[in-house]
């Protein structure tokens, strides 16, 4: 019931008013000795005084209504509450869904793991071929370790523009310079890539990677000497622009760049020696990035890579179906532990509901006690102010008091209390029957979990493992068929 339309004394404070309507009505010789119905004022008091025992009836009628479907709804809930308790403490058949569970994700995990076991075995092969002691050494990211490099022929095409230049400008050394840059670096970085292999055991591979060493150093000394000489040409050249002269520059500077290795050559002036040094230190540092660009062993980077891979998907799909696992169990056990729990929940809220219908009830009575009150007050006073003033005798009624309370009834609470007091007793007695075995039954599932999580999942991914080695082991026997 709302507060707007609960009784708090709303009769009462209209005392003063009816005081003055009885002494009003008293002047004007009303209400007349003969009348057999109280007057306007007299009906219109009453109408509100029942007004306020009606709400209060219909607001204790409200809380019966809601307290019997509480109460209805409770019965049901305790027959199917008997039943769950029932089928959860004769269900052991949580190890048998365990499994079910674990199949689902059976096979991908098998996949994931023979994936894994493969790559094992082709990294350990590679390291055994290869006679490897140590872990596989490369960089995360070869975008930064290439980026020093072409940051550096950058800077040598811009430093080398300079010594370029001629009657065309620096713009035509530029281009000049860029050539000789791409040249120098690609050509040292790559013979540096390629040297790692003399690391491997295959003697071809062995022998390309010293060979590569082999030639790294006499073509280095030639380009770096045949640029520098380059430079001397094409700064002496007419017309940068005419293909004559500059193939005429190039195999001047061919032929004098052939006289290093007979100690023939010599630098035309300053700029083509600090020319010819720079190239030489800039092309052992890319002979080095590039020696370091990957593991010194080619194609152990590859393998290992793989195998992080390999490993991280497996570990991912395993903490997957255990975290899958988990969550299953732990959903059994609140299951069994919300049973537990049911009986004295609901015990609780009926026992609200009782405490809340007699409230109601004692609520109801002492309202309606009030308005009764209160309306007797006035409609004395109402009278009495009449009779202090009149001159003729009162109407006959004004010796009687209409009775307002004798419309309310309470008896609707009775049959609710009492189905209440049964369901009740229903659930006293179902959680004195079944505590001691519930209790039971969520120790036996800590147990089984603990069991479960350790042995049975272990156990799980032994299998796994052995399924994953058949299917390895069935590729290597299918391998002639398909070669």
């Amino acid at each position: 019931m709302s507060a707007s339309n609960a009784y708090a004394g709303q009769l009462a404070a209209r005392l003063e008013e009816y005081r003055d309507l009885g002494r009003k009505e008293a002047t004007k010789h009303r209400p007349p000795t003969g009348a057999t119905h109280p007057d306007t004022n007299e009906v219109a008091l009453k109408s509100q005084a029942d007004g306020f025992v009606s709400r209060e009836q219909s607001a204790f009628d409200a809380i019966v209504a809601d307290a019997d479907r509480s109460t209805l709804d409770a019965n049901s809930r305790v027959v199917e509450l008997r039943s769950d308790i029932a089928q959860a403490l004769a269900d052991n058949t949580i190890l048998t869904r365990v499994g079910a569970e674990l199949a689902t994700d059976r096979t991908a995990l098998v996949d994931a793991t023979a994936a894994r076991i493969r790559a094992e075995v082709a990294w350990r092969g590679f390291r055994a071929t290869n006679g490897i002691t140590d872990m596989a050494n490369y960089p995360e990211s070869k975008i930064f370790h290439w980026a020093l490099i072409i940051a550096l022929s950058f800077g040598e095409t811009f430093v080398n523009a300079f010594f370029y230049r001629n009657d065309s400008g620096l713009l035509g050394g530029f281009f000049v310079a860029l050539s000789v840059a791409i040249v120098n670096m690609t050509t040292s970085a790559g013979l540096g890539t390629n040297f790692r292999r003399k690391n491997l055991s295959e003697p071809s591979q062995k022998y390309l990677g010293w060979a590569c060493l082999v030639v790294f150093v006499p073509l280095t000394l030639f380009l770096n000497a045949l640029f520098a000489a380059f430079r001397s040409a094409f700064e002496a050249t007419a017309d940068a622009g005419d293909g004559a002269q500059l193939r005429e520059a190039f195999q001047t500077a061919w032929a004098e760049a052939v006289g290093v290795f007979v100690a023939r050559f010599h630098f035309g002036d300053l700029s083509s020696f600090l020319l010819f040094m720079i190239g030489i230190v800039l092309s052992i540092f890319a002979f080095w990035k590039g020696y370091t660009s990957d593991d010194p062993y080619p194609g152990y980077s590859l393998r290992d890579r793989r195998l992080k891979e390999a490993r991280e998907a497996e570990t991912k799909r395993q903490d997957l179906v255990k975290q899958k696992l988990k969550d299953f169990l732990v959903t059994h056990r609140n299951h069994v532990q919300g049973l537990s729990g049911a009986t004295g929940t609901m015990i609780t809220m009926l026992s609200h509901r009782t405490s809340a219908l007699g409230h109601a009830k004692r609520t109801l009575e002492s309202n309606v006690a009030a308005v009764e009150r209160d309306y007797h007050l006035v409609l004395d006073a109402y009278r009495q102010a009449n009779l202090a003033i009149r001159g003729t005798a009162p109407p006959e009624y004004f010796t009687a008091q209409p009775d307002i309370a004798g419309k309310v009834s309470i008896q609707a609470a009775a049959p609710v209390e009492q189905e209440m007091q049964t369901v009740l007793d229903l659930l006293e007695a179902l959680q004195r029957q079944h505590r001691d075995d519930l209790n039971g039954k969520l120790n036996q599932l800590q147990v089984q979990m603990a069991e479960v999580l350790k042995t049975t999942y272990d156990e799980f991914l032994e299998s796994v493992d052995r399924d994953a080695q058949a299917a390895v082991q069935k590729d290597i026997q299918l391998l002639p068929a398909t070669a």
